[in-house]
């Protein structure tokens, strides 16, 4: 009896510790509760009220961009986003005339407010986008070198893609969008779209930004070093070449040095096209030679003077090269590429593509000359036709059409035929209503 009641007043004991327990951790929970409610939506607003100040920058309202991150700053300034936002004020300050001296002042001020910011790379590269000025040792920073990066894993089969010409743009400002998103904002979707769209700079053609984000740093940065000293910012890259024959700052920047007003840009050109150990950066520099300042015949005679020692591969880059210059005199040295027996068919065949490209007044004549002249060669007269086909040219239709009309060969009537299909004029549709006519 007695170790009944013993056993009864144990589990009565025991029952009362667990409630007495249980209530305070049911008041705790409600006071931990209670804690996490009342910071739950401070969190929330600032995020919410920095969107919609993204949604007005991506609708170019600047001045209501501006008031939303300020209002982020002056309310949550110890927030996470706190930093995003004063990057983003700052951008929206460069947006609206009479305030780049504000977006300065917050510039110069960003490293002290957030010494540890992952924002800080591309706030000091809105700086030099601002003031067109290089930083302190930009040159001992410029020469750096970056480590190698590991090799990347085969890429997987590109999806079918419904976009047309430039979907590689935008398939760089999509991957940039999917970054951003994966950053977030404590999860905030919509700002991180806006950021990724935000943070893309501003790049002229033949420039792409890197999505490296220090190699686009440091593009910046001789961009700057280009705008105060062209000279030195030459000199510069030969000495990055001198380390690494592909480096690829130096790659990235040659439309700077192609469009300098430096006396040494052709000349660094031309040493890089002749004798780099690189494919890459030869056929690079032979495009941008076609693009320098200066006289367009003494550029021809640059290029074609190329020829005499380059490989096929640098041979069809120096015939591209020609074909951008667009002059009679860039045209007949094309010519002379497609009537050479000794170039390869693929370099000839390039030669005629630009031929018929072009909108001198012979490009028909040479046409004709070189099908005249290479009935040695069935795809090189085929290509021929191709080209006449570019040309859209009355001319052309006439030739075309005595082609179709009269060659040997059932081949190249086809092609003929075709080519005045590609040119889809009512003089092309009138000379192949003469053909089925023809008896």
């Amino acid at each position: 009896m007695y170790s009944n009641l013993k056993w009864i007043s144990k589990v009565m004991l025991l029952g009362l510790c667990v409630a007495a327990f249980a209530a305070s951790a049911s008041a705790q929970y409600k006071r931990v509760s209670t804690l996490q409610l009342s910071l739950a939506p401070a969190a929330d607003e600032a995020r919410d009220i920095f969107n919609a100040g993204l949604q007005f920058y991506d609708q170019s309202r600047y001045a209501d961009a501006e008031g939303k991150f300020r209002e982020v700053l002056r309310r949550f300034p110890k927030n996470a986003i706190a930093d995003r936002a004063d990057y983003y004020l700052i951008r929206t300050l460069m947006q609206q005339a009479g305030k780049k001296s504000d977006a300065l002042v917050r510039i110069n001020a960003f490293a002290r407010r957030y010494p540890s910011s992952t924002w800080t790379a591309d706030v000091q590269e809105t700086k030099i986008q601002l003031t067109n000025q290089a930083p302190p040792r930009a040159e001992a920073f410029l020469l750096r070198q970056a480590p190698p990066a590991p090799p990347a894993p085969p890429a997987p089969p590109a999806p079918p893609t419904r976009f047309g010409p430039g979907a590689e743009i935008s398939a760089r400002i999509r991957e940039d969008i999917r970054n951003s998103v994966r950053a977030g904002i404590n999860g905030g979707i919509g700002a991180g779209i806006g950021a990724g769209i935000g943070a893309i700079s501003i790049f002229g053609p033949g420039e792409p930004q890197s999505a490296d984000p220090e190699l686009s740093f440091r593009q910046e940065v001789m961009r700057a070093v280009y705008r105060n000293n062209p000279d030195r910012a030459i000199e510069i890259q030969g000495e990055l070449l001198k380390s690494n024959p592909a480096d690829p700052l130096v790659l990235s920047t040659l439309n700077m040095l192609a469009t300098s007003q430096s006396a040494k840009a052709l000349p660094m050109l031309l040493e890089i096209a002749k004798n780099s150990s690189n494919a890459k950066a030869r056929k690079d520099a032979i495009f941008w030679i076609s693009q320098s300042r200066g006289d367009k015949d003494a550029l021809v005679d640059t290029l074609t003077g190329l020829l005499p020692s380059a490989n096929a591969d640098d041979s069809e880059a120096i015939t591209h090269a020609l074909g951008q210059v667009r002059t009679d005199k860039s045209v007949n040295a094309l010519a002379a590429i497609a009537r050479d027996k000794n170039r390869t068919e693929t370099v000839r065949n390039s030669a005629l593509v630009s031929i018929g490209q072009s909108r001198v007044p012979n490009r028909v004549a040479l046409l004709e000359d070189i099908y005249k002249n290479s009935s040695d060669s069935l795809p090189i007269r085929r290509q021929v036709l191709f080209a006449l086909g570019q040309t859209r040219d009355p001319q052309a239709v006439t030739l075309l059409g005595s082609i179709a009309s009269s060659e040997p060969s059932i081949e190249l009537r086809k092609q003929a035929v075709s080519a005045l299909n590609q040119i889809k004029s009512p003089e092309a549709t009138q000379a192949l209503e003469n053909l089925l006519l023809k008896k």
